[in-house]
């Protein structure tokens, strides 16, 4: 059958075996068996391994020629196992009967592809209390987001800008949720890195959220140390190594997560899929290094990544102090606040910033305003003296703005 119309779904698999390291043997029994497969190590020594599976639960092989074979049984496989004292787990429906009869595999509903599940029972610290994360969120914003994650999370939130990218960097065992004033905010990548002791960077996931789009989710570390069990360069027929080589690199579903983004989002997607490749086969090497490759992929510059990366990200620090005080800090902070980085160059968000810097002009502007606002209370027009009244309290309320900014400075 050709590589291009063979249909399989990779199975997630658990290889549990009371010897030291399971590892080698199970890549030997893989290799000797020529089954497209990928595998590494695990906790306690024990393997997880990937393996392709067609719908009538045939594994897929090659033979001595590098042609697709479809002659091997998962039976088959797990006696080959079971010789040398290892235990397969395939993740087999209960309800399909024996695991060992032969049939279809069908993966447990309760199986993970992204984290390599296929253990029987849920880890301990998935069913923790939150455990405090290092959160990354890159995006369009300016500075009014910071403001109000502080207040909301209860933690300082570092903030810096480069160009039209900026940076809010903080620590929570919270739950917490990106905030987007509307759709002119564009999408958010929001870097997380579990802190349980040191920096857990081979756990950080990646989301990405888009108002046009589903959140993508990504996990650039979790494929890094899966290696093939048969060398991808060797295999003779182009058509086999070339299924082989994709099936390791959409395993953990990045590909489809990356199509998923709409247009809207910037993303080289060549890049993207490089740094969640596994290693063996050409992916970004080093744990720290794949997740700067795939948030630069989205165009975020260096700088921030460094400072989102780094013990101190340095850059103004936002702290919650109640709805009144972030109220009052926005008001101070004016309306060019709340305008994305990328429009930050317009004529009148750039009139508005000038300003804002020069806190005697704008007292002036509010003054004349005010005038303006009494004289027109005075109209005999009822519409004249309602927008009068408006001026006037508008005018009142920037003048005490401009009395604390000029206190302030």
């Amino acid at each position: 059958m050709p590589a291009e119309h063979v249909a399989f779904h990779v199975v997630y698999v658990s290889i549990e075996s009371a010897a030291d390291d399971a590892t080698a043997t199970a890549e030997r029994i893989l290799r000797d068996e020529r089954v497209l497969a990928g595998v590494r190590a695990a906790d306690g020594g024990d393997a997880l391994a990937l393996i392709p599976v067609t719908e009538d639960g045939t594994v897929i092989a090659l033979d001595a020629e590098g042609r697709l074979r479809f002659d091997l049984s998962d039976r088959r496989l797990r006696e080959a196992f079971a010789a040398e004292g290892i235990i397969l787990r395939l993740g087999v429906d209960e309800r399909a009967g024996d695991p060992g009869d032969g049939g279809p595999l069908s993966p447990d509903p309760s199986d993970s592809v992204d984290d390599f599940a296929g253990a029987e029972e849920i880890p301990a610290h998935l069913l923790a209390e939150p455990e405090p994360v290092r959160v990354a969120e890159f995006s369009r914003r300016s500075a009014w987001a910071a403001r109000i994650t502080a207040h909301l999370i209860g933690a300082p939130v570092h903030y810096r800008e480069s160009g039209t990218w900026s940076l809010y960097r903080y620590a929570t065992d919270r739950a917490h949720m990106a905030l987007s004033g509307s759709r002119a905010d564009g999408a958010i990548i929001e870097l997380n890195i579990p802190q349980r002791g040191p920096m857990q960077y081979d756990e950080a996931w990646v989301e990405v959220t888009s108002p046009a789009s589903p959140t993508g989710m990504f996990w650039p570390n979790s494929q890094r140390l899966t290696r093939p069990v048969l060398d991808v360069s060797t295999i003779a027929v182009p058509e086999s190594a070339e299924l082989y080589r994709r099936m390791l690199v959409e395993a953990d579903g990045t590909q489809d997560e990356l199509a998923g983004l709409s247009g809207g989002v910037g993303v080289d997607q060549v890049a993207a899929l490089r740094a969640c490749t596994p290693e063996a086969i050409g992916g970004v090497p080093g744990e720290v290094e794949r997740l700067r490759a795939f948030l630069t992929a989205f165009g975020v510059p260096s700088e921030l990544i460094d400072a989102a990366l780094a013990e101190e990200p340095g850059g103004e620090v936002f702290t919650g102090r109640g709805w009144g005080q972030v109220i009052g800090d926005l008001l101070l902070s004016g309306w060019s606040e709340t305008v994305p980085l990328t429009r930050r160059q317009r004529p009148l968000v750039r009139a508005a910033r000038w300003v804002r810097q020069r806190p005697l002009l704008g007292a002036a502007i509010s003054t004349s305003e005010l005038a303006g606002g009494v004289a027109l209370t005075r109209s005999r027009s009822k519409v004249a003296r309602g927008f009068g009244v408006v001026l006037v309290i508008d005018a009142l309320i920037d003048l005490v703005i401009w009395a604390v900014r000029m206190r302030r400075r």
